[in-house]
């Protein structure tokens, strides 16, 4: 296998594992949010808008990081787009844990949620950095 197979690899499992983990909590909070909340201490009021709140926010966060990563698994010159994406979102998450830290203090939860969640982000810069672009005039599609 070339270097270039190896790094559009790389990027691919990196696409798979988002797909995977968004699989999952996508699946937790847009349709079950009460049960995904317990975890971190957070009981809802029961009221409609306030499971609907969870569903469409933190639910549909993942739900469209694995629609972004499906999208850049099933089209090759989506891959560093969808990468790039998360990439963005998943800097966002790990900003928000750092002052979350800073600004609500720490738990052991808190350092674990934000390890996780930066070695994500690190997976996905690593992946962005490796998948090689394309060549002015060649077609995304050109990729292997």
């Amino acid at each position: 296998m070339g270097m270039t197979n190896a790094r559009l690899w790389f990027g691919r499992l990196a696409l798979a594992y988002a797909a995977l983990v968004c699989t999952f909590l996508g699946y937790v909070y847009f349709v079950m949010p009460t049960t995904g909340l317990a975890p971190f201490g957070v009981t809802l009021s029961g009221e409609p808008h306030s499971v609907t709140f969870i569903r469409t926010g933190i639910g549909a966060f993942f739900v469209s990081q694995w629609i972004v990563a499906l999208w850049g698994l099933a089209r090759p010159g989506a891959l560093r787009p969808a990468l790039g994406f998360l990439v963005l979102v998943n800097s966002c998450v790990v900003a928000g844990r750092l002052l979350g830290l800073v600004l609500d203090g720490s738990s052991p939860m808190q350092w674990s949620e934000v390890r996780t969640e930066g070695l994500s982000w690190l997976l996905f810069v690593a992946a962005l950095v490796a998948v090689p672009r394309t060549r002015p005039g060649q077609p995304p599609d050109a990729l292997p």
